[in-house]
């Protein structure tokens, strides 16, 4: 049966690519690809597929959280395999985040559908809104809602960044419903679902640089996030302050960013922590008041470390709260590291590592077993369902204009895919 799925998923070729070169065309900000949770642009993307989907004869709709799902009936419709991956993308990023699996989830449901295939249970390909974190400060707000994580409270203090409304506003005008009765209602039984799987771009380097177009993803990285730090001193002429008497908040800051980075590198030079990742992905002063002759008074930045152990994880946070109390106290500064998010790691199913290997194997391709970043996956693996991701050989890495995914490898994890639904 592989062979024949195999050989209708590189028939979809076309298909694929039409849809992510339509998609790509209604995300285009100029520059690269930006679609905003809960926008025009996400929504859109969910729309291209569903067309697709339909027109091949998947039924398609929208939850009752606002995720984009796309159905094909099973011998057993008691339980189901779910395939998906999320819509939205990081502001000016790429075009395959994500969005290749929920295409790649999609492609194994027309396959089968085209084949009369009837898969052993039912399939569903779901399209989050919502992975990203810079949208609403959290991640992974699709799975979460699915997964009745999120309160009506948290819906109506959550804010998005480009419209200012709240996730509830958005979700209301998607017509649905916020109230607690209906959030519970909406959630996911988890009972009935046999495993979750997702394929994903790699989102580094490490498979493009061997040359192997498939990873056997084995743990996601948990991570502890702070998407809106401050650090607060004293503006001053810059040329009238002496050293000991400043408030400076970019050496505050500077001092807290190379401590972080000396720590990180204490961890990886004793060989057992390569997977640990330390990122400071923003950090700027006022632009109404800094100037080249003031001593800056205030900085904001995001800090966000990520590791598949989490007592490592925990002590290297730790460590860096400490750091951050001495460099007050030396600087007379103070650190406000705002809101705190993100999720344990989470080990994935040893059945699917094992099957994306053997399946790799049988098609001729090549793989490796990899730790891989957040993903929804998390969650499900978290909430007990078996859950699997195979990664695919992306060049450029993620989260920039330069993505660039070859069909040939995505089409052959979408036959790993396939492989592993079909259980």
């Amino acid at each position: 049966m592989l062979d024949q799925i195999s050989s209708e998923i590189e028939n979809l070729a076309p298909e694929a690519e039409r849809l992510f070169y339509e998609i790509a065309k209604i995300s285009s900000d100029g520059s690269g690809i930006t679609r905003p949770a809960f926008c025009r642009q996400e929504t859109a993307a969910g729309d291209i597929i569903r067309k697709f989907a339909e027109l091949e004869g998947l039924s398609c709709g929208i939850d009752g959280v606002g995720n984009f799902q796309y159905e094909l009936p099973g011998s057993d419709n008691g339980s189901m395999v779910i395939m998906g991956s999320h819509l939205d993308s990081v502001p000016v990023g790429g075009n395959y985040d994500g969005l290749a699996g929920v295409i790649g989830g999609v492609l194994v449901q027309v396959a089968c559908k085209r084949l009369s295939i009837a898969p052993p249970h039912k399939l569903r390909t779901i399209g989050f809104r919502g992975e990203e974190s810079p949208w609403f400060g959290i991640a992974y707000v699709g799975s979460r809602l699915l997964l009745g994580q999120l309160t009506k409270a948290e819906l109506e203090k959550l804010k998005h960044k480009i419209t200012g409304k709240t996730l509830a506003q958005h979700l209301e005008e998607l017509g649905i419903k916020t109230s607690e009765v209906s959030l519970s209602k909406n959630r996911l039984a988890v009972d009935s679902v046999r495993a979750y799987l997702e394929l994903h771009i790699e989102q580094g380097p490490v498979l493009e640089s061997k040359g192997i177009p498939i990873g056997a993803a084995t743990a996601i990285r948990g991570n502890i996030r702070h998407p809106f730090a401050v650090c607060r001193g004293e503006y001053g002429h810059s040329a009238a302050v002496p050293r000991n008497l400043r408030r400076d908040a970019v050496i505050a800051t500077a001092r807290f960013i190379a401590k972080a980075d000396q720590f990180w590198k204490e961890l990886f030079d004793t060989g057992n922590h390569d997977d640990l990742i330390v990122t400071f992905g923003i950090l700027s002063t006022n632009h109404a008041e800094h100037a080249m002759t003031k001593i800056p008074g205030e900085t904001n930045f995001s800090f966000a470390i990520s590791s598949i152990n989490n007592t490592v994880l925990a002590k290297l946070y730790n460590d860096l709260m400490a750091e951050a109390r001495k460099i007050e106290k030396e600087l007379n500064v103070s650190f406000d590291f705002g809101q705190q998010a993100g999720t344990e790691a989470v080990r994935l199913s040893d059945e699917f590592i094992v099957k994306t290997e053997t399946t790799a194997k049988e098609l001729h391709l090549s793989s490796m077993r990899i730790p891989t970043v957040g993903h929804d996956a998390a969650l499900f693996a978290r909430a007990g369902i078996p859950t699997g991701v195979i990664i695919v050989k992306n060049q450029n890495g993620s989260h920039n204009i330069h993505e660039a995914m070859k069909i040939d490898d995505f089409l052959g994890a979408t036959k790993v895919l396939a492989s592993c639904a079909l259980i």
